[in-house]
């Protein structure tokens, strides 16, 4: 279901809603929403300007988007809009950020975009190839280990788990940016916390085309349709090559959800 999608064309579309976010940029004001999680109005703005260019593109599929929930389709395709991937970094003037547009069929995911405006990176899977700037990439698969490892964490990791790693942990901001860096081999893994759909129907594409993939860290395989309807996982989740999902589930412990 990949035929008729243009990802040139789609190359273009991220790099001009990035552009909105920029232009937004250090000059923000935020807001809380129910879940407690900051939103800005450029969010807003970029989802929908994402949602009106797929949407008349694709009208018969599906798009889902964090800002402004689900629109049903008939196809089976479903477009997932993260508009800022790592809100509060963008709100603090951070360079940590992207826009992020997964594709998934039957809510399987098989190809998405992930684009970061400030330092011009561009993490793409079209179903064949996982690239970073063009360029091939593909996720540490060698199980070293040394103190010059790093682990991606979320920012609240000091107070909800307990980690043996004798690497560095590092809060970078963004869902999807941690997944790109597992991608590409600058981190061995990630520990995501609970993404929703939309955080990482862009980059988990990219990620098992790169040899990783995602694991609950109690164990259980990472199940993607349940996020279907926009909830949030239930339990933390951990990426990374299937070695490091293993070394890191034994070295993590959580204490609190």
């Amino acid at each position: 279901m990949l035929d008729d999608v243009n990802f040139e064309w789609l190359e273009e579309l991220i790099r001009a809603a990035g552009d909105i976010a920029l232009r937004h940029f250090r000059q923000v004001k935020t807001a809380r929403k129910a879940d407690n999680t900051v939103v800005t109005v450029a969010d807003g703005e970029v989802e929908a300007f994402l949602r009106d260019a797929l949407l008349q593109a694709y009208p018969a599929d599906s798009l889902l988007g964090e800002e402004f929930g689900i629109r049903g389709g008939q196809s089976g395709r479903l477009w997932a809009v993260d508009p800022i991937d790592g809100t509060a970094s963008y709100a603090a003037g951070l360079p940590v950020w992207g826009v992020s547009i997964g594709i998934l069929c039957h809510l399987e995911p098989v190809a998405g975009i992930f684009f970061m405006p400030l330092l011009d990176e561009l993490y793409v899977c079209d179903g064949c190839d996982a690239l970073f700037n063009e360029r091939p990439i593909q996720a540490n698969d060698d199980s070293h280990i040394d103190d010059e490892s790093f682990l991606t964490v979320t920012s609240a990791a000091h107070r909800k788990y307990r980690i043996d790693f004798i690497g560095k942990t590092r809060a970078l901001g963004s869902t999807a940016a941690n997944i790109c860096y597992v991608a590409r081999g600058t981190a061995v893994a990630a520990l995501l916390g609970r993404p929703s759909l939309w955080d990482i129907a862009g980059v988990l594409p990219i990620l098992r085309m790169a040899g990783g993939d995602l694991r609950y860290l109690s164990g259980r395989p990472f199940d993607l349709a349940v996020l279907g309807d926009g909830r949030r996982c239930l339990d933390p989740v951990l990426a990374g090559a299937p070695w490091a999902l293993e070394y890191f589930s034994q070295r993590i412990e959580v204490l609190q959800k």
